[in-house]
């Protein structure tokens, strides 16, 4: 089989391509924001890596797609990919959820234990100490929302458990009085849900109204959740305790974007799935699972192309 590789890797990852594949035909290219699709791209039955949308639809070729992210919003566009196409889609759903989960957990304990104000104040060699001791809080038995079923929240779910959090969880699914009695009551909001057209825009000016004063929101889902705006409004009024942005409308921010000034604000830009061992065990995952597709196996973690998950 023909293999295209479309993702930036390390000598010793391609090294593992090779030992891995050997009977294969393997392609690899770093230049995946060229315009065209090249020559070997237009051979492959196969590729590894996030490819321009449209190449797709130049390819006669391709069989199957295995993305190296979780997220698909750039394949969303009937009109301008491959949905209309025969072509198998997989994800890295699951892959990034213990990283994500301990990237909340710290941007939680910032909050909570002052962690995001110590920088500022040894830069400005200026001691508290005592009165901001009064001002501490501990996670435990805080009322816990999650927006999402997936592999993310799960995790987080788990690491919460020694602080007897209350939580629950909503979905698509869930009525809307039922929503929002609960946004009412939670003081963490933990996001990470997939960039959809019923999901766009969901923290609306409405429903950002709904946070009580001592809410903490958080997204680790995608940057389209959220009304920044508004939400930019209720940071600087201290209408809520603060937010946490892994994702967000732009990346990467402009230099005049406001979210950089915004305060009781942490912005993980995008890292939050992020590991020293992360594009290694990419990988590995697509050997896996070519490795059940060449064995006439279903891959791991097919799309559905008409939800966009």
């Amino acid at each position: 089989m023909n293999i295209y590789i479309a993702t930036e890797l390390s000598v010793i990852e391609k090294k593992i391509i090779k030992i891995n594949l050997n009977k294969h035909n393997v392609y690899f290219s770093n230049q995946i924001s060229q315009q065209k699709p090249n020559k070997n791209f237009l051979k492959c039955e196969i590729v590894f890596g996030n490819i321009p949308a449209d190449w797709v639809q130049q390819s006669s070729k391709i069989k199957w797609l295995q993305l190296a992210s979780t997220g698909f919003a750039e394949y969303s566009d009937i009109k301008k990919n491959f949905l209309n196409k025969k072509v198998m889609v997989t994800n890295l759903k699951g892959f990034f959820a213990a990283q994500v989960a301990q990237t909340v957990l710290a941007g939680i304990f910032c909050f909570y234990r002052g962690i995001n104000l110590f920088p500022l104040l040894k830069k400005e060699k200026k001691w508290i100490g005592e009165p901001l001791r009064k001002k501490l809080e501990i996670l435990n038995n805080k009322n816990i929302l999650f927006l999402g079923k997936g592999s993310i929240n799960r995790e987080v779910a788990k690491y919460l458990e020694p602080f007897n959090c209350k939580y629950s969880f909503i979905d698509s699914r869930t009525k809307n009085n039922i929503f929002y009695n609960k946004l009412k009551l939670a003081e963490i909001i933990i996001c990470a849900l997939p960039g959809t057209k019923n999901t766009n825009k969901l923290f609306n000016v409405k429903v950002l109204n709904y946070l009580s004063k001592n809410s903490i929101l958080i997204n680790v889902g995608r940057g389209n959740l959220i009304d920044e705006n508004h939400l930019i409004k209720k940071l600087k009024n201290k209408s809520i305790k603060g937010a946490i942005l892994d994702v967000t409308d732009n990346e990467p921010l402009k230099k005049n974007d406001p979210l950089w000034t915004c305060p009781n604000l942490i912005l993980t830009q995008h890292t939050g799935g992020g590991y020293m061992d992360e594009t290694k065990d990419k990988v590995y995952f697509f050997i896996d699972n070519f490795k059940r597709y060449f064995n006439g196996k279903s891959p791991l973690n097919i799309i559905n192309p008409s939800r966009g998950y």
